[in-house]
């Protein structure tokens, strides 16, 4: 029991910590995405429309701590606010949208990453001391190491983006 009440204040605190970065790095930077997207344009909108759609995104001014606060709340009772990239969406419509392909992605990989992973093991086990074993094991502990996302990263850079039309 230990342990597991160990593991879950590790989280908690993993959680916060994230969720603090998630909410000061954005406040750091000047100006805010409304801003942003409607400065581009040669008609400035008008202050009261330009008002409300800060208020509709969540970019209202007020003292940081209350901020956070609102920030932390909406984050445990699920309410993430409206997308500023897909507008009329709101952002659990979107995340909604990819949980399915996200989790046919990370099946698949997981079902091919344990096959290989498996046959190899096993091909290298078989034919122990030889030329296979000598440099799957290492390289396989070294893999095992480095975190998924640079691994990806890695394999993505060295075969190049997949870009339609490409051969």
């Amino acid at each position: 029991m230990h342990f597991v009440l160990r593991r879950l204040f590790f989280y908690l605190i993993a959680f916060f910590c994230a969720a603090t970065f998630n909410f000061i790095i954005p406040r750091m930077m000047p100006g805010d995405p409304i801003t942003v997207m409607f400065a581009s344009q040669g008609n400035p909108l008008p202050i009261e429309t330009l008002n409300a759609l800060k208020s509709t995104f969540g970019f209202v001014d007020g003292p940081l701590h209350e901020q956070y606060f609102a920030y932390i709340k909406s984050v445990f009772t699920w309410d993430l606010g409206y997308s500023v990239q897909f507008f009329p969406l709101s952002v659990n419509e979107v995340l909604g949208r990819s949980l399915l392909w996200t989790l046919f992605l990370v099946g698949t990989s997981s079902i091919i990453s344990f096959s290989i992973g498996s046959m190899a093991g096993v091909y290298a086990a078989w034919n122990r001391g030889g030329g296979f074993d000598t440099l799957f094991s290492p390289f396989s502990l070294v893999l095992q190491s480095m975190p998924a996302v640079i691994v990806s990263l890695f394999f993505q850079f060295q075969t190049g983006p997949l870009t339609p039309g490409r051969g």
